[in-house]
């Protein structure tokens, strides 16, 4: 049996069923994986979600309640966007939900302010970030004062994307975060595909389109998998997720912390 935290097949059984790493020091149940959810129904759920299938029809195959496939879904989302090697926080952080829908909504006379999006394209890999408000309103500024169609697009922070989003139209930056020029046609293949998938849902309430995008980064960088590949990927998330969900005792703390201390 395997530590789940650092790989150790050395343990023993303590009271409950529980396990104890002779390594790290890591309490776990083992079979457990997040929202008392099988392995069994785990893989269920994963195999319709890589489908495409929709909340509703996971449920109605899975013979799970349709919150619990949400919740599931969500928890995955999350983890595919913690994945992502990029470093997302060079970017900026996407502001509070709450905070971010009521700004915009005072920015606009009680509507919802189109959402603007930042890509970004680094070493083969794409990813997607709802831009905040702030910087929203800096980039309409910016594509309102331009004078032709072929003025490059920047403003304070441009340099963390490859390119934006704004008004459903795609506009490349001159240079991104990694201090150079992306080849053409990269960042414009995302967005054709993040173009679609978006189309394709019909509409996303703003609090949720982070995860959204990071489902749709994740599906499109990992498109050349096979479907079993991408399956023991969705897995490995959702064993991630059950680890980041644990904590350690403080008894096991110290002796963690100890050991550590003394390599």
């Amino acid at each position: 049996m395997q530590c789940p935290r650092c790989g150790s097949r050395k343990s023993w059984i303590l009271k409950g069923g529980r396990r104890r790493c002779a390594s790290c020091r890591f309490d776990w149940t083992p079979g457990r994986l997040p929202l008392r959810l099988t392995l069994r129904q785990w893989r269920a759920v994963l195999q319709w979600f890589l489908r495409g299938s929709s909340s509703a029809q996971i449920a109605h195959e899975t013979h799970l309640d349709r919150k619990r496939v949400l919740r599931a879904l969500a928890v995955l989302r999350r983890q595919m966007g913690r994945s992502m090697p990029i470093d997302v926080s060079a970017a900026g952080e996407t502001p509070h939900r709450h905070e971010s829908v009521q700004a915009s909504r005072q920015a606009t006379g009680g509507r919802p302010r189109s959402a603007v999006l930042g890509l970004r394209v680094f070493h083969g890999l794409a990813w997607a970030q709802l831009i905040s408000d702030a910087d929203s309103a800096k980039i309409a500024r910016v594509l309102r004062d331009r004078k032709s169609d072929r003025s490059e697009v920047t403003w304070p922070g441009a340099e963390r994307y490859t390119g934006v989003v704004y008004a459903g139209r795609l506009y490349r930056l001159a240079q991104s975060a990694s201090g150079g020029t992306t080849r053409f046609g990269q960042i414009e293949s995302f967005w054709s595909y993040l173009q679609r998938r978006l189309k394709a849902k019909g509409g996303i309430r703003r609090h949720h389109l982070d995860l959204y995008l990071a489902e749709y980064a994740w599906r499109y960088n990992h498109r050349r998998l096979s479907p079993a590949e991408q399956l023991r990927e969705t897995l490995k998330l959702v064993r991630r997720a059950q680890v980041e969900g644990m904590r350690l005792t403080p008894r096991a703390q110290a002796w963690r912390d100890r050991a550590l201390t003394a390599q």
